[in-house]
């Protein structure tokens, strides 16, 4: 099945229902039980091609379930008024109901594409598997239910109908529902997460039986629009087909709240990852052993030359360059005026190295130094510039530091290498996916034939 499109399955599926309508019809026989089946093993094969978690498996197979009844159902009474013969009736109600039903359960996984944890989080095939086949024993001990129930007094599918058109029309009476269910579904989620099975289990079947009872009662009360004199005779059905709404909203509401869940888990795990990412990139340039060398070179030069003076004011700014770096590390942004100290220091041991044809432009207003900017992202496209660019007398590298509005923009005339060193692009990466973490934001990066920019937002 793996390498069969889903649409294929679901299509198949549509005309394995159809075929076995038809030819239990032929036989006098009931469907129900295989039709059940066929609708389960599509949920369960769709799911699985698509890689969801066994939650969501689970809720999938229960609402399909119950929701292709009713569609089957009200599918077959419409048709009626357009097809004479009851065989073919049923057989089409049937085939476009999977269809329906199939092509619903993709457009929810690309909904809760966030959902999509799979078994890939330590659950083994065997516990996948135990949690479907728990979820269908479910359905089919809830058919046999309803069955004894109503075993001396078959129920009217007519009748049965209009008891869901009266629950689902009684809107404050649904509101209701959705509320406790939402209600109940955090409170499982915080206070009964570390209970045992059984105790989970018994509170979910509590939960489920005073929703439904109570949902039974306001409909059949005709609450809040009317008053009705006691209970109608048919309680016990209007009860199953509450019984029924409330297990449907029950695994719809959990399914928004597990997908929720999982997404907002997702966006901090990535966010996370993507800091540690910056910051080991931050990190690696901290020892970068090329600026050391460099530096180290330069002070050595200026103690041979005795320019005790000069050596000491290039210890301190490298050391206020690494002072800075090592402050910032664990902030998440820093203002815009500490950034530029920052890069001044930089610029200044640039400077040392490249005393000519090299030369840093900043144009920033003072309104602007409050705003915030990411640890080290101007230094960095800065040292980027003169590690991809020339540094010539004849031809000197500009770089342009400028603010306007709610952003900066460090920008450079191309002046090529005769040799190019590789680029990565990592820092870029990093700073870009930093942005989007923090602010939702994204740099953009701009490149002519004389001129490369990258402008980074001001938040």
């Amino acid at each position: 099945m793996r390498n069969i499109r889903t649409a294929w399955i679901i299509h198949l599926f549509a005309g394995l229902h159809a075929i076995v309508a038809l030819s239990c019809r032929y036989a006098g026989l009931a469907d129900e039980l295989l039709l059940t089946i066929l609708t389960m093993a599509m949920a369960l094969i769709v799911c699985m091609k698509k890689n969801l978690s066994i939650e969501f498996t689970a809720s999938i197979v229960i609402i399909v379930n119950i929701i292709g009844f009713l569609m089957g159902t009200l599918g077959a009474s419409l048709l009626e008024l357009l097809i004479s013969s009851p065989y073919l009736v049923h057989a089409l109600s049937t085939a476009i109901t999977t269809e329906i039903l199939g092509w619903s359960i993709l457009a929810i996984a690309k909904i809760f594409r966030a959902s999509r944890t799979s078994r890939s989080s330590g659950t083994t095939s065997a516990s996948y598997f135990k949690w479907i086949l728990l979820a269908a024993a479910g359905i089919f001990v809830f058919r046999l239910f309803v069955v004894l129930i109503f075993s001396s007094d078959p129920i009217d599918h007519d009748l049965a109908l209009d008891m869901t058109g009266k629950v689902l029309s009684n809107s404050v009476a649904l509101s209701i529902i959705v509320c406790l269910n939402i209600i109940y579904v955090r409170f499982a989620g915080k206070k009964l997460q570390n209970s045992s099975k059984l105790i989970k289990s018994l509170f979910l079947a509590i939960f489920m039986t005073g929703v439904s009872l109570l949902e039974a009662i306001l409909v059949s009360s005709g609450l809040p629009f009317a008053v009705n004199n006691g209970i109608c005779d048919d309680f016990m059905l209007l009860f199953v087909v509450s019984l029924i709404t409330q297990i449907t909203v029950y695994c719809i509401v959990y399914m928004g709240n597990y997908a929720i869940t999982v997404r907002t888990e997702m966006h901090a795990a990535r966010e996370k990852a993507h800091k540690a990412q910056y910051r080991y990139v931050n990190l690696k340039r901290q020892v970068n052993p090329h600026f050391l060398f460099n530096s180290l070179n330069i002070l050595d030069c200026l103690v041979c030359e005795e320019k005790t003076e000069q050596a000491s004011i290039y210890i301190h700014k490298l050391a206020g360059i690494y002072r800075y770096m090592i402050k910032s590390e664990d902030e998440d942004v820093v203002p815009l005026r500490e950034e530029l100290v920052f890069v001044k220091l930089y610029v200044d041991l640039l400077n040392v190295r490249f005393p000519e044809g090299f030369k840093v432009e900043t144009d920033v207003p003072e309104e602007l130094m409050s705003k915030y900017v990411l640890p080290c992202s101007i230094q960095l496209l800065i040292e980027n510039a003169t590690k991809h660019n020339a540094i010539r007398v004849d031809d000197p590298l500009v770089i342009k530091v400028e603010a306007k509005e709610d952003t900066v923009c460090v920008s450079n005339n191309i002046v090529p290498k005769i040799t190019r060193s590789p680029s990565t692009g990592l820092g870029q990466k990093y700073i870009r996916q930093q942005y989007m973490d923090l602010s939702g934001k994204s740099i953009m990066i701009s490149q002519t034939d004389s001129i490369y920019s990258v402008t980074l937002p001001l938040l």
